[in-house]
């Protein structure tokens, strides 16, 4: 699908008119608004839609003119009073995506598995390893079952799912389990206590076979989503920043070591937050997110729309006015290269758009390039975007 310029500039003109920014008799406007009937049909249920309506809902406005026009945009509330807003509107690259088939991998146990080559532009797929406490690696590719000595029944599918089940032990010392999901990947785990996690690319989480004693603890670095089964016992996840605990809830952790700031985001029932050394808590509400800023300590807690922090466990990226150096952060995980921007001020242009993840990396390059004047070019692992 090709994402014109003109596409986004109706939706421009459409909200500046609904917006009396620009009179309806505008000579552009009246000129789009007579190019096809379905122009003026849409033009018509908009603005019999904000006559309706006592105020007029820009944010309203702005997710319907979206749908209409396939552009699958989302807009916060501050944007239209920025001046970079018609700027980061005008740059939008709104890219849709298929699904492709997973890459098949070998069952090795006690060895590293093979290396599979990959192309930089190939999406990732469900892909990861589990570390046990005697120095197992397993490449969890293939289904399988195992029943380890602490009672444990490990099952894998070919889903990409990994589940702990607690049986009657032969020995009492409960393993420590990890799960890795190196870059291009992503992976799904059950855990004993029917908790399911998602884990993203280049992330690891450390947990018992089962769970004993007054709490649920785990460790994680990296993103994932959980989905905690409600319980009595307290589930407590552990990163390198901040640990967060929980009784039965849906949230998502991204605390990758390597970004300037770690996010907790709530999408129901609630969860505590707590900082190393610091007495202070912060209780969390659904649809909301807390932000720390690791550099400064600065902390901040926001309403938000979920679904833009948890679009990569549906299949998605959803960038919102974000920085070219923030998404390509998150596309450099999914599709294992690395970036180089020839000049600064290229990371810095913002973007709002969104993109499965499943299509090759050079299909949303292509869309990006078709919007600006930003160019690409590969070399090796490498991708340089220059002007």
């Amino acid at each position: 699908m090709k994402i014109e310029k003109n596409i986004i500039d109706k939706w421009k003109l459409l909200l500046k008119v609904l917006s009396e920014e620009i009179p309806e008799d505008d000579r552009h406007f009246q000129r789009w608004l007579n190019e096809d009937i379905e122009n003026r049909k849409l033009y018509r249920s908009l603005k019999e839609g904000r006559q309706n309506d006592e105020l007029f809902d820009k944010d309203k406005i702005f997710n319907t003119i979206s749908g209409k026009l396939c552009l699958n945009t989302e807009r916060k509330k501050p944007l239209f009073q920025k001046k970079w807003f018609k700027y980061a509107v005008s740059s939008a690259a709104v890219i849709a995506l298929s699904i492709i088939a997973l890459n098949y991998f070998t069952l090795q146990e006690n060895t590293s598995p093979e290396k599979v080559e990959k192309n930089i532009f190939d999406p990732g797929s469900k892909k990861a390893y589990l570390l046990s406490m005697k120095g197992e690696m397993i490449d969890l590719s293939e289904s399988f079952e195992v029943k380890k000595e602490d009672g444990t029944i490990i099952s894998n599918n070919n889903q990409g799912i990994i589940s702990f089940q607690k049986t009657t032990p032969v020995k009492k010392t409960i393993e420590q389990q990890t799960i890795y999901v190196p870059k291009s990947s992503e992976y799904e785990l059950v855990l004993s206590d029917g908790s399911k996690v998602f884990l993203n690319s280049e992330s690891q989480l450390t947990f018992p076979s089962y769970f004993e004693g007054d709490t649920r603890s785990v460790e994680l670095t990296g993103e994932a989503y959980f989905e905690v089964k409600k319980d009595e016992k307290p589930f407590i996840i552990q990163t390198p920043d901040l640990m967060i605990e929980v009784l039965g809830t849906s949230f998502n952790i991204n605390a990758y070591q390597t970004n300037p700031y770690v996010n907790a985001t709530l999408v129901e029932g609630s969860i505590r937050i707590r900082l190393p050394e610091n007495q202070e808590t912060f209780l969390l509400k659904p649809a909301h997110n807390f932000r720390l800023d690791k550099s400064s300590d600065e902390i901040s807690v926001l309403q938000v729309n979920t679904d833009i922090y948890t679009a990569w466990v549906r299949g998605e990226f959803v960038f919102r006015n974000q920085p070219l150096t923030e998404i390509f952060a998150q596309l450099e995980r999914w599709y294992d290269f690395t970036i180089i921007y020839e000049s600064p001020d290229i990371g810095k242009m913002r973007f709002t758009g969104s993109a499965e993840k499943a299509r090759p990396l050079n299909y949303l390059l292509d869309h990006i390039q078709s919007v600006t004047d930003i160019q690409y070019r590969s070399e090796g692992d490498k991708i340089i975007l220059y002007k």
